[in-house]
């Protein structure tokens, strides 16, 4: 079943099928939650996340588009990350597969931007998703982020898998020492790892919940796992109190060192496949 409901002032469609449930808010056309059936939330939304036009909300997928970070040559009147996750997108398309598969549709067009276009897939332990960026008006630097919050058991116990040996630039000015090959995050972390070869599969292993998700990609040549730690979360009013440690985000990513370029009439195809499987 596919409902489209009103949720702190936003449209959201909810999609229950036997395989689980998936809701969606058009409002940036943020994933705010993914449970596989009988199994836990694999995204962590922020209890205190401020549902507003203008505001970014903290939690779930939040969409960085057309670029990531600050704007590439106009940074004082354009947003940080973009303006896909501070915009109303339009629910193109849903509708109920079989055995329980479901898929999303959603479009986002800014007059003076390419077009964009959302879906998602929900399978058996499986969401896939595919940003499309269409119809370039002219050439453009181009940066995107898929900028997944995974729910943890506690992120400092957990480890990640499939960025071994890949080079990065930690940008977090307190970060404390991590321990390498396989990561296991600590306190503030803030990496961008490039350059990751698509055919990685990258993994958040959580031995507590007795699960791993896995991720794959495609238009995606870099990553970027974050978490602010207790000191920065506390000072974040949209991160509920005491759950900085429920969540890392590992992000599928189109950062500004890959220096792509987008010219007039071009497309770009970023594609992210979250499973889950037990440990």
């Amino acid at each position: 079943m596919i409902t489209t409901e009103t949720c702190h002032g936003f449209p959201v469609q909810k999609v229950e099928t036997l395989l689980g449930t998936l809701e969606v808010s058009q409002y940036g056309a943020h994933v705010l939650g993914w449970t596989p059936s009988g199994g836990r939330p694999v995204f962590y939304m922020s209890g205190t996340a401020v549902y507003a036009e203008g505001k970014a909300l903290r939690g779930g997928i939040p969409i960085c588009w057309p670029w990531f970070g600050k704007h590439p040559t106009e940074q004082k009147n354009n947003p940080s990350h973009g303006l896909a996750r501070i915009s109303m997108w339009q629910f193109e398309h849903g509708e109920e597969l079989t055995e329980g598969e479901a898929r999303l549709e959603y479009a986002l067009r800014l007059s003076g931007h390419p077009v964009a276009e959302y879906e998602l897939h929900m399978s058996r332990d499986t969401l896939e998703i595919t940003l499309r960026t269409r119809q370039a008006p002219e050439d453009m630097p181009f940066s995107a982020a898929l900028h997944s919050y995974f729910s943890v058991s506690d992120y400092e116990r957990v480890s990640i898998t499939g960025l071994e040996g890949v080079p990065f630039t930690e940008y977090a000015t307190d970060a404390v020492a991590h321990s390498e090959a396989p990561l296991v995050p600590a306190g503030h972390i803030d990496r961008i790892y490039y350059p990751v070869a698509t055919e990685r599969e990258i993994c958040v292993n959580d031995a507590a919940w007795g699960r791993v998700l896995r991720i794959t990609r495609r238009g995606s040549k870099s990553c970027v796992v974050w978490n602010p730690g207790e000191v920065g979360a506390a000072g974040m009013s949209d991160v509920e109190p005491g759950t900085s440690h429920s969540f890392l985000a590992v992000e599928t990513t189109v950062v500004p060192d890959e220096k792509l370029i987008l010219h007039a009439g071009e497309s770009h195809e970023l594609h992210m496949a979250v499973s889950v499987h037990a440990l």
